[in-house]
């Protein structure tokens, strides 16, 4: 199987699993948006901020480190020590965060929403910090072990337990705000048990001090790291709650989980893939062709996803949600480019990754943190969640650009950007043409003509980033799977 062949049949699989941990949140939209209200989402919104916010500071993840060190060492006993020696010191970690963020629940509860009567849904939230860390380690591994279809089955089966809980406590307790966050709870609990009892029966349990050393030293800047990447990608939840309300960080979470689509379906599948094959590919004596095909590959991917998402999430806003949440729609176009632009910043991180200059990373998320904090000064006030999605998405280019020199200088990909641009000007020329003209309504007309124009947009995209002999070739390719098929 060609790298190609095994990057797209890998990416599938894993996209399929990724879609399932999401999808309950798209499943259940009907629910949410008539059970809770836009303040009720807001809530949650706030929340998972703020769990992130400890994970990050007191969390000790090295999830990214674990496959640069696994393939790094020829003995499999050290192999597997690598993957427990990270989940026991981040076990450590992630279990002193819940410790501190429910004994301080009502201080954050007061700093965050200006009221104490959220501690309780802070309490229940802090213990997700260490059932999602141990559920990402597994499943990290099983990635590194090239077990697409186990990552599946325990992916469907969260969904599952997962939505089960949140109708029987939303809509037949009718528990509302606490049903959501208990069902999440208990959720995650379970499935991470299960994973790394997994886990561990193939790993053992064993601790090595020089392991644990150089992945701390990996690691830490990446923290720094993502703290600012938090502030840059979730503060704006917090400045919409100050300059606004908690109404708007509804709006603004609702507009998110659109705009995180391309994110979600697209990006994490191939990451899931592309995060341990990008070191085997970098072994190469010329990897710069395998770089390029994957950066245009995910870029189309990225784009054709984000014109679906741009013409398509107004109708189905409309449909699915109440009254009081259609305004969401203003704000997607916005965060579908500051979703693409962040999913690439990504991509080409892999320089720092890949020379141990981890502290590039943190340099550049700093710059941006400054960037975005002041477009959020600027919009927010006078547009609300509509002006944070703008600065967002703004501030992610700014960041994208910034990245893009910086690995340059360090270790470069050799990867043109002129396709890039040209296919993110057609995806804004069909997403206005879709806004300026096309009805909202969900009636087959409408649908017919977004339809058509997604189309041709979408040909455009492809058009833009491939060459006539890849052209050719990925028919081939697509041809061979349906011959197969048919077979």
């Amino acid at each position: 199987m060609s790298q190609a062949e095994q990057m797209v049949k890998h990416s599938s699989i894993y996209a399929v699993g990724n879609i399932s941990r999401q999808l309950v949140g798209f499943i259940m939209l009907p629910i949410y948006t008539h059970y809770l209200t836009p303040a009720d989402y807001g809530v949650i919104g706030l929340l998972v901020f703020l769990v992130s916010l400890f994970e990050i500071l007191l969390g000790g993840h090295m999830f990214q480190a674990v496959p640069k060190f696994y393939h790094q060492e020829d003995d499999p006993k050290r192999k597997n020590a690598v993957v427990s020696t990270a989940f026991l010191v981040t076990t450590c970690f992630s279990g002193l965060a819940c410790l501190l963020m429910a004994s301080f629940s009502e201080a954050l509860s007061m700093a965050t929403f200006g009221d104490e009567q959220y501690s309780i849904y802070i309490v229940i939230f802090s213990a997700l910090i260490l059932t999602h860390a141990l559920e990402i380690y597994s499943l990290t591994y099983l990635r590194i072990l090239k077990k697409p279809w186990t990552f599946f089955n325990f992916n469907m089966a969260k969904l599952a337990l997962q939505l089960g809980l949140n109708v029987y406590t939303i809509v037949i307790l009718g528990w509302g705000l606490m049903g959501l966050a208990l069902s999440s709870l208990l959720s995650s609990v379970i499935i991470s048990l299960i994973l790394i009892a997994y886990t561990l029966t193939k790993t053992g349990l064993a601790l090595s001090k020089d392991i644990a050393i150089r992945i701390i030293k990996f690691s830490w800047p990446l923290w720094i790291s993502g703290l600012i990447g938090l502030y840059i990608g979730s503060s704006n939840r917090y400045f919409i709650r100050i300059f606004s309300s908690l109404d708007e960080v509804g709006l603004y979470e609702l507009a998110i989980k659109f705009g995180s689509i391309v994110m979600v379906l697209i990006w994490s599948p191939f990451s899931q893939y592309w995060q341990t094959e990008r070191f085997a590919i970098a072994k190469q004596d010329n990897p710069y062709p395998a770089y390029s095909l994957a950066f245009r590959m995910i870029t189309a991917l990225l784009l054709i996803s984000g014109v679906g998402v741009n013409l398509f999430s107004s109708s189905i806003i409309n449909v699915m949600s109440a009254p009081s949440f259609y305004p969401a729609v203003n704000a997607v176009p916005f965060l579908v480019v500051a979703c693409t632009f962040q999913s690439l910043t990504i991509f080409n991180n892999f320089s720092f990754m890949f020379t141990n200059r981890t502290f590039e990373i943190t340099k550049n998320n700093i710059f941006t943190a400054g960037v975005i904090t002041a477009f959020y000064f600027a919009l927010i006030p006078g547009f609300g969640f509509v002006g944070a999605s703008a600065a967002f998405a703004a501030g992610s280019v700014a960041q994208y650009i910034y990245a893009l020199y910086a690995a340059n200088r360090v270790y470069p990909l050799k990867i043109p950007q002129k396709p890039l641009i040209l296919g993110l000007l057609i995806l804004s020329v069909g997403t206005i043409i879709d806004f300026t003209f096309i009805e909202v309504q969900f009636g087959f007309s409408s649908l017919a003509l977004k339809l058509a124009l997604s189309i041709a947009v979408s040909i455009l995209i492809i058009l833009a980033l491939f060459d006539r002999e890849e052209l050719l070739s990925s028919r081939k390719y697509i041809a061979d799977i349906f011959s197969r098929v048919a077979s």
